[in-house]
């Protein structure tokens, strides 16, 4: 199906649920519809073609999904930009697409500088006088740019009369209908251009391999900025006629919430990254049964390599099979998945390829027999175009109509695949693909540092933290928490290094290459870690946050919590909990968890499980 025969259909279903975000409220497929109709008679007001790019960025869920699907029923281009990206990278991303008009957060307009003429603020509490709104305008036409009186979204279509759709005849299946910037170099950002034919016909596979119906129900509050956020929710919802379910912003301390809406919602497919299913393990006291409803049928693990043990775990705790995905940005969203059928399921592996073509291959090209390890390559209708408006990084991983991942991988004698290693740079952290040179050239900008490597090293809860190993100029003056300041300011929070260390040298070869394999091994012998601990006092708390937080002692409270102090988000939150039931040997309970607002709250918990 394309995206026209979706649309269409959709209006055969005009009172379905299409989706339940966080005001709990359900938007209907009707008012989904009307919406794009509107946006096509506002998108031909501003002067758009089809082709034309325009850039999202919004904190707002519903705004950023009907925007997306008008787009592409429109044959616009749709560029994603995460509203917490900063100032450099935005700027970068902008310089790079041209994007000829901009949908976005009134508060990003002036923190990335847009001056462009077609820039619409999205400003979704203007919608109270809807109604009133609609009245007022009923008979008053729309047609041309002229006729434009709110350059405010979605005021912008609820002022508009009952138009004529002003839809293209058709789109070209070749046509790019996104373009995903991955975390690149911030001079030199990968823009993954993907077709409707790359995307439709995905969707179409996925809806297959997860056995979706119209009955079907999703629930993915993952990032929409990404490609399982988006792809695997909202479109794939639409694609299949299905609802899709985002009540709630993703917090690892809020766990019952996932929970209660399995129950609650009917949910049949729930989709997460392998940090949270860490956490499900970690915390599951009287939720054991959370999955065992008429309706739910899988767990869907995305984004980044699902370690054997925690899927074992995760799986008899709750009595539930999680599907195990492989794929990349430059892939839509999977390739090879592991499960459901009994022929493709192999806990440990990435499943097998399905509506594409694998091989693997050796560093000169040959095949790799079975279960010898080699470059994986990938090839189907799923994958990229190119690279946005960059050949020379398009050749690199383009070849002869075969994309090279970059993972290394091995394929047993029954056809299942195991990815064993990488080639690239990339750090997994958390479900986040992080480029390591993009945070080293944030580093180099301090002109306080000689030389610098950003690593990954094996985490058990993140399958990788993020490692800054720096080495100064003579004379600087540049400290740890400076660092963090600075780090925080020009980088989004997922790509904040875990840990920075100072070095005297940085490891190099004959050639002069950093060796990140001897540069891990140093940092092994150096972690730093609390090996003697003092009674639980407040101040000891209020110690190991500052630790986890990477922010001054002095700017700690005991009623300080993550609202409150930078550097407190989901990730860090479980190293937090972590760090503290390693070092004074407890474990939390769910329930516990869950009541964590603060340090003092912390310190009251941690206290009376002590003197239990």
């Amino acid at each position: 199906m394309n995206i026209i025969e979706i649309i269409n259909r959709a209006r055969l279903n005009s009172k379905t649920k299409f989706a339940v975000l966080e005001n709990g409220a359900p938007i209907t497929y009707e008012h989904l519809v009307t919406c794009v109709d509107k946006l096509s008679v506002f998108f031909d007001g501003l002067g758009l073609k089809p082709t034309n790019k325009i850039l999202i960025s919004t904190s707002d869920t519903q705004s950023l999904v009907e925007l997306t699907i008008a787009a592409y029923r429109f044959g616009l281009t749709v560029v994603l930009l995460d509203n917490n990206t900063k100032l450099t990278r935005a700027n970068s991303i902008l310089s790079s697409c041209n994007p000829n008009a901009i949908f976005i957060d009134s508060n990003l307009k002036s923190a990335w500088n847009i001056t462009q003429t077609n820039c619409i603020e999205i400003r979704k509490n203007l919608q109270a006088n809807k109604k009133l709104l609609q009245k007022v305008f009923a008979k008053k036409t729309f047609g041309t740019a002229d006729h434009i009186n709110s350059n405010i979204y979605p005021n912008c279509i609820h002022t508009l009369s009952s138009s004529t759709p002003k839809y293209p005849d058709a789109i070209d299946p070749k046509s790019i209908a996104y373009i995903m910037y991955t975390s690149g170099s911030t001079s030199d950002p990968k823009g993954v251009a993907i077709s409707h034919q790359n995307l439709f016909g995905h969707l179409g596979t996925l809806q297959k391999v997860y056995e979706m119906s119209a009955n079907s129900a999703l629930l993915n509050v993952l990032n929409m900025y990404h490609a399982d956020g988006i792809n695997q929710g909202p479109l794939l919802a639409l694609y299949s006629g299905s609802t899709w379910f985002c009540p709630f912003k993703l917090d690892t301390s809020k766990l019952d919430l996932i929970y209660n809406a399995i129950y609650k919602y009917k949910i049949t497919h729930l989709f997460v990254v392998p940090t949270l299913l860490s956490f499900f393990e970690k915390y599951y006291e009287d939720f054991e049964d959370s999955f065992q409803t008429p309706d739910f049928k899988y767990v869907i693990s995305v984004a980044a390599q699902l370690e054997e043990r925690i899927w074992l775990s995760v799986s008899t705790i709750f009595n539930v099979q999680i599907l195990n995905v492989y794929g990349l940005t430059e892939t839509v969203n999977g390739s090879l998945f592991c499960g459901p059928g009994k022929d493709t399921f192999k806990i440990g592996t990435v499943g097998k390829p399905v509506d594409c073509s694998i091989k693997i291959v050796h560093e000169n090209g040959d095949p790799a027999g079975a279960n010898e390890k080699g470059e994986l390559l990938l090839r189907g209708d799923h994958v990229m175009v190119e690279y946005f408006n960059n050949p020379s990084a398009t050749n690199e991983v383009l070849k002869d109509g075969w994309l090279y991942t970059g993972d290394i991988a091995q394929q047993d004698e029954e056809g299942f695949v195991r990815i064993v290693g990488r080639k690239k740079s990339m750090i997994n952290c958390g479900g986040f693909r992080i480029q390591p040179e993009e945070i080293e050239e944030i580093i180099l900008k301090t002109n306080e540092v000689f030389s610098c490597k950003v690593i990954g090293i094996y985490d058990q809860l993140l399958t990788e933290k993020i490692i800054a190993c720096i080495q100064l100029k003579e004379n600087s003056s540049l400290n740890e928490l400076f660092l963090y300041k600075y780090l925080r300011e020009n980088l989004e929070h997922e790509k904040v290094p875990h840990n920075i260390y100072f070095l005297d040298d940085l490891p190099k070869g004959i050639s002069g290459k950093i060796q990140v394999t001897e540069l891990q091994n140093i940092i092994a012998n150096q972690q730093k870690k609390l090996t003697e601990v003092g009674p639980a006092t407040l101040q000891t708390i209020i110690q190991i946050a500052a630790s986890t937080f990477k922010i001054d002692i002095n700017d700690i409270h005991e009623f300080s919590s993550s609202s409150t102090l930078s550097g407190w988000d989901s990730l860090n939150n479980l190293i937090f909990i972590t760090e503290i039931e390693n070092l004074f040997n407890i474990q939390f309970a769910t329930s516990e968890i869950m009541a964590m607002s603060s340090i003092r709250s912390i310190y009251n918990i941690v206290a009376k499980k002590i003197n239990e």
